[in-house]
């Protein structure tokens, strides 16, 4: 399925997001960034809804590439809050240090973005503690990893003994 945006016979985002939850996960996911990447954002809220979560790295990538595309194109993120809340939710909370160098505040120079300022960096900013919290709960979640097991006649042993204090 090519990522065509629009024209005569071409299916509304709403029937692309249905045909794309027929495909399997990692094509939808490859679908929607290639469909990103040629279209940028703006059409892109209602397909991003059908990908499964966390988001996968290509994806995730074509997300944040084309939000960086906007900063440096001199829009305001909260044009893009619907996805700035999608990528909270969706990205892999382990993309939090990859994206810290976007939360850098641009300087007042020549290269600066017209009109974005530091709304941009506050908003990746938010972005990355986020993605941070989530990993930290997710870490929570899981909880302290197994102690390791003993085999045969150490566990045997271990169970068979009494505690020394509890001998006569």
């Amino acid at each position: 399925m090519a990522a065509r945006a629009a024209g005569p016979g071409t299916p509304s985002l709403a029937e692309r997001a249905k045909l794309l939850a027929a495909l399997p996960a990692a094509e939808r996911a490859s679908w929607v960034a290639a469909f990103i990447s040629a279209h940028g954002l703006s059409e892109a809220f209602q397909v991003l809804g059908v990908c499964a979560v966390p988001w996968a790295e290509p994806l995730g990538r074509a997300v944040v590439d084309a939000l960086d595309i906007a900063r440096d194109g001199g829009s305001y993120p909260w044009s893009f809050s619907g996805v700035m809340g999608l990528a909270e939710r969706c990205l892999d909370p382990a993309a939090a240090s990859r994206l810290e160098l976007l939360t850098a505040t641009p300087d007042e120079g020549e290269n600066a973005s017209p009109g974005a300022g530091g709304y941009w960096s506050e908003a990746f900013q938010r972005l990355v503690s986020t993605l941070r919290l989530r990993a930290a709960m997710l870490s929570e979640l899981a909880g302290p990893p197994e102690p390791p097991r003993m085999s045969g006649q150490a566990a045997t042993a271990e169970i068979s003994e009494p505690p020394e204090d509890a001998r006569p």
